[in-house]
């Protein structure tokens, strides 16, 4: 399953192998004053587990690397520093990646986390192999239950994804609702929103695998 940073990669050799971009990742005072998203995703899933069960998977630094990694893609995920941030207004509408923490007792759980996509270009030849090395933060709002997720990669593509828990079926059963708002390269932003709804749904299409 391909992911947005893939998908983004993937397109540069296609549409702008010669193209020099700004790479937001090495920028912190870039992100968030210039992310101006240009592809987006919705979808939501219910998995047949109480919210007390799958928000501490999905809505916490606890899940984190076992979310990332139902991506195929995806490998040496490692969950960094955990401190907390200093939210003004609801978690989905901040942006807390590159913030100061806050002092000790204080503001939301906040996870740093990175890990590495690989893309094959031509299966079975290694040595053209994209790697893709994201890093981003993971923070929690386990009273409202509310989980932000924000990367950026050394490909020039930032992602800013909220992941919403809510009781369904009587308590039964969890429905995980996600919105993602992105930004790439413009050349790459064509193949990028079409292929980011396919690639959202697939993922998120696994996550009651992580309760079997």
């Amino acid at each position: 399953m391909k992911s947005f940073a893939a998908s983004a990669i993937l397109a540069s050799f296609i549409l702008s192998a010669n193209c020099r971009v700004v790479d937001l990742s090495l920028r912190d005072d870039s992100y968030p004053a210039n992310f101006k998203p240009n592809f987006n995703s919705e979808f939501s899933v219910v998995i047949q587990k109480p919210l007390s069960t799958v928000f501490p998977v999905l809505g916490t630094s606890q899940g984190l690397c076992k979310h990332i990694l139902l991506e195929s893609i995806a490998s040496d995920c490692n969950a960094g520093a955990t401190d907390s941030v200093a939210v003004s207004g609801n978690l989905e509408d901040a942006f807390v990646r590159t913030a100061a923490a806050a002092p000790d007792g204080q503001g939301l759980p906040r996870t740093q986390f990175s890990f590495i996509e690989t893309i094959k270009i031509i299966p079975g030849l290694s040595f053209l192999d994209v790697k893709v090395h994201l890093s981003g933060t993971y923070t929690s709002d386990v009273t409202r239950k509310v989980l932000l997720y924000e990367t950026s990669s050394d490909k020039s593509v930032v992602v800013k994804k909220v992941r919403r828990f809510e009781e369904a079926d009587g308590g039964a059963s969890t429905k995980v609702s996600e919105s993602i708002n992105g930004q790439v390269f413009i050349l790459e932003q064509p193949i990028t929103q079409s292929q980011a709804r396919t690639a959202h749904q697939a993922q998120m299409n696994l996550y009651h695998t992580l309760f079997e």
